[in-house]
């Protein structure tokens, strides 16, 4: 295995564990706190795990999901 590929695949499983954090975080809080699951609540969690805007974040939790 090459250098390339083994970073490549690092980033994969860092982006998609960011994505489970994700959704892991939006279910903790609405069966905790009550928070209402919504794609606003989604997409604002998803940017923040994923350091990117929200549209991207959501393009990405889509491709992983």
């Amino acid at each position: 295995m090459d250098f390339d590929s083994s970073v490549s695949r690092d980033s994969r499983e860092t982006r998609r564990d960011a994505v489970a954090a994700t959704a892991l975080t939006v279910v903790r809080r609405a069966l905790v706190e009550g928070v209402p699951v919504t794609r606003e609540v989604l997409a604002s969690e998803a940017s923040v795990n994923l350091s990117a805007s929200r549209e991207d974040a959501m393009r990405e939790l889509d491709d992983v999901a």
